[in-house]
């Protein structure tokens, strides 16, 4: 909701990784048969991780003046080797903005989990709860930002002009 609010504002494309993933996971040799082959979901996490960083790295080259919303996975990398990949093309980009309810970790994954669950209209799995604790603690998503930002009683239109002021 952000980053369409701030590339509408600033008049250029918005490109959600959640929904342009698959293209690129499909055409670099994802593939569901070899997905389902895992049985837990760290190990799906960990099959797709490489076809994580690739997209991430062609949608950057791909649309140099865009608004890409990373979505939660797409800035966790804990394989060095994969990080690295995605931390060189990310580190020239000025304005790269990491969303987090708060600056205490617990209560992010509290109100991240709450959200999760209205979404999915049922409680979230241990799994999911695991990952999204990963997705919070973990150091690649800090270290690949050049900003956080809380979101915590905040409108997504108040989110997004903070980031727009810190554009210009």
């Amino acid at each position: 909701t952000v980053a369409a609010l701030v590339a509408h504002s600033i008049k250029i494309p918005n490109v959600p990784m959640d929904r342009v993933r698959w293209y690129y996971y499909l055409k670099d040799g994802f593939t569901f048969e070899e997905e389902d082959k895992y049985t837990t979901f760290e190990d799906k996490k960990s099959y797709a991780k490489p076809f994580e960083a690739k997209a991430v790295r062609r949608i950057i080259s791909e649309f140099p003046n865009a608004v890409i919303d990373f979505g939660a996975g797409h800035s966790y990398f804990p394989n060095p080797a994969l990080f690295q990949s995605v931390e060189v093309v990310l580190r020239p980009l000025p304005n790269i903005f990491f969303l987090l309810p708060s600056s205490d970790k617990e209560e992010s994954l509290k109100i991240c989990n709450e959200r999760f669950a209205l979404r999915k209209g049922k409680p979230v799995e241990a799994d999911e709860l695991e990952a999204n604790r990963k997705f919070i603690y973990h150091e690649s998503s800090y270290k690949l930002a050049k900003r956080i930002i809380y979101t915590q009683g905040k409108s997504p239109a108040e989110v997004a002009s903070e980031i727009e002021s810190l554009l210009f």
